[in-house]
């Protein structure tokens, strides 16, 4: 409850605001740089990838999600195991809330490294900041925080993922899909670019900064009202990712080029939630690199 009013409180303030804000959204928007400085990546430490899968005790392993105005697919936890279960080179830990209704745990059990139960609060960011907080003392690696939202669709894609970031060490996040807005704000024509968080390629380093510039706190943990939780969670690690001095790269869901984010006039993507505009949302599409 305290987040929801927490919510609303922010709500009215930006409307009271809204002047001030529109006006500093179209300075932002004018003031697009050529060339911003960018800091490197520090180097990975450690070849295994830590991939962290959340799920909700309420699910099915196999189910169906329609993303609202948009497209439906099939997704769930098995489609992920088979992802990335038994894999060479892959740590697999899944994390669940509301754990005592889940159905199929020891199949779960038998396909995982480990799996861990944690509280419902703060929901995918529950069990990311949970994986954060076991694997932060350890070696710098690859880590992928996901959900099993994502596209039942199986397709080979992580040696090529991390090629790319090897190759591109300002990037300190990729995403497989992106809103260019906030839509949980009342300031309606706003630019807020931002990767959405059912699957993200980075670091454990980077996650240090972004927990260090977060006042020592994993985004987004600990909130349960959903609209607050994609602000605070989702675009707020966007952001300190981009404050920490690094880029921000998505692979185009529409034909599987890496793309680097841009300021408004330079942003070369279509605009909005880009799930609503194609058939197949949520998927991890194979990326094409263009040399």
């Amino acid at each position: 409850m305290k987040d929801k009013y927490k919510f609303y409180f922010i709500l009215c303030v930006e409307l009271a605001l809204w002047p001030l804000l529109w006006m500093a959204d179209r300075i932002r928007r004018i003031a697009c740089h050529s060339s911003e400085p960018f800091r490197c990546r520090i180097p990975i430490e450690e070849s295994n990838v830590l991939v962290g899968v959340h799920e909700w005790g309420g699910y099915r392993l196999d189910r169906e999600k329609t993303i609202k105005h948009g497209a439906t697919f099939a997704c769930g936890l098995r489609s992920q195991l088979e992802r990335f279960g038994g894999k060479n080179g892959i740590e697999l830990v899944v994390t669940i809330s509301d754990a005592s209704r889940y159905e199929a745990m020891e199949y779960v059990r038998a396909r995982a490294s480990k799996v861990i139960e944690v509280d419902n609060r703060g929901m995918d960011f529950s069990g990311f900041a949970t994986l954060y907080e076991r694997y932060k003392d350890g070696p710098n690696r690859y880590v992928i925080l996901t959900n099993s939202s994502v596209n039942a669709i199986q397709e080979e894609f992580l040696d090529v993922y991390i090629d790319y970031m090897e190759h591109n060490m300002e990037v300190g996040m990729l995403g497989i899909s992106y809103c260019t807005k906030m839509i949980q704000t009342l300031v309606r024509d706003n630019f807020t670019p931002h990767l959405q968080s059912f699957f993200l390629l980075t670091t454990i380093e980077v996650l240090r900064e972004v927990v260090a510039l977060n006042k020592g706190k994993f985004p987004g943990n600990g909130i349960s009202h959903k609209l607050l939780l994609i602000r605070q969670g989702e675009i707020r690690l966007s952001q300190l990712v981009r404050k920490a001095g690094y880029r921000l790269a998505v692979v185009d869901p529409q034909n599987g080029i890496p793309y680097k984010f841009e300021c408004y006039r330079k942003w070369g993507l279509p605009k909005g939630d880009i799930r609503q505009q194609i058939n197949t949302p949520n998927r991890i599409t194979p990326m094409k690199i263009v040399k």
